[in-house]
C-alpha cells in the first residue's frame, strides 16, 4: 500500500513505486587546460553538467540498467530528470521496513520546479 505522504522528501518513478528518501548531487566537470603560459599553475574550466544520486523504494531490485523517468521532491522544489540506474541493495528504512536503495546518474538535464 503506498502513502501520499508530502512531509520530508518522496518521489516518483515513470514505471511506478514510491520513493520514500532521496539524495541529488550536481557534478559540474572541470577539465584541465593547462597551457605553457600558466606560471606552474593548473588550470581547469566549467564545462559539462550532470547529477548523481540515490534513493530508497519499495520497488523490488531489477531496475539496475534501466533508463527512467524520476520526479524528486521536497517541501520546497520538484527535480525532474531521466536516470539510469546504476546499483541496488535492500535496505532496512522506517520501522524496520525493508527496502531496496539504488543509485542512478542523470541522462540528460534535470528541471528545477
Amino acid at each position: 500500500m503506498s502513502t501520499t505522504a508530502t512531509c520530508g522528501m518522496s518521489g516518483y518513478l515513470s514505471m511506478g513505486g514510491e520513493i520514500v528518501d532521496w539524495n541529488l548531487k550536481f557534478i559540474r566537470q572541470t577539465p584541465e587546460v593547462t597551457n605553457m603560459n600558466g606560471g606552474g599553475w593548473k588550470e581547469f574550466i566549467p564545462c559539462l553538467r550532470q547529477a548523481t544520486g540515490d534513493f530508497t523504494s519499495n520497488i523490488p531490485c531489477g531496475l539496475v540498467g534501466l533508463n527512467l523517468s524520476a520526479d524528486f521532491v521536497n517541501g520546497k522544489h520538484t527535480y525532474t530528470c531521466d536516470i539510469i540506474i546504476t546499483s541496488c541493495a535492500k535496505s532496512v528504512i522506517v520501522n524496520d521496513k525493508v527496502g531496496y536503495k539504488y543509485t542512478w546518474t542523470s541522462t540528460g538535464e534535470v528541471t528545477e520546479s
